[in-house]
């Protein structure tokens, strides 16, 4: 294996992320978060999402999987209903112009 093939593996291809976040983009016109969005590009995007998904449940999501699972697996994992999730913290955010 060579370094690039596993840095790919961990952290994705640039090129995929890249695409894969401008179709998203227009399919989700106006939704801040989708549940299939990376735990760890969301906190980058919105760092007061940090708070309230730790007030949900989801203490531990500054551990390294986070970079590497979707909001929806995440609340699979805590239990919790990722749709509803996602419905409350884009509001969150709206409200405090994140």
């Amino acid at each position: 294996m060579t370094m690039g093939f596993l840095k790919d593996l961990f952290f994705g291809n640039d090129t995929e992320s890249e695409e894969s976040n401008m179709s998203e983009e227009l399919k989700n016109e106006g939704a801040l978060i989708t549940t299939d969005m990376l735990v760890g590009d969301i906190i980058s995007k919105h760092p007061l999402a940090s708070q309230f998904l730790m007030e949900c449940g989801m203490g531990c999501i500054h551990c390294p999987a986070s970079q590497m699972e979707s909001l929806a697996e995440a609340c699979a994992v805590h239990g919790i209903d990722g749709d509803e999730i996602v419905d409350a913290l884009n509001d969150y955010l709206l409200e405090h112009n994140a």
